[in-house]
């Protein structure tokens, strides 16, 4: 199997995993930070999507993020 097949295979079942982990919950839970020193599903969420972003296309394409690339940081206001 070719590294770009175990790479795609692996991400595959990782949000497979995570799809299943988020069903059915609303987004007060999704919010919701456990305590003070903790972070939220959601935070935790964009943060894993922000990895994979960088990884695929900064790393192994040498492409823009597309964080950067479809202006997300300049939406949420992160320059």
């Amino acid at each position: 199997m070719a590294a770009t097949d175990v790479i795609k295979t692996a991400l595959e079942r990782n949000w497979g995993m995570v799809d299943r982990a988020l069903e059915g919950l609303d987004d007060a839970t999704l919010a919701q930070q456990p305590n003070a020193n903790s972070n939220s599903v959601a935070w935790l969420l964009w943060h894993m999507t922000r990895v994979v972003d960088t990884f695929v296309n900064s790393r192994l394409q040498s492409k823009p993020q597309l964080w950067v690339q479809d202006g997300w940081h300049q939406k949420f206001g992160l320059n």
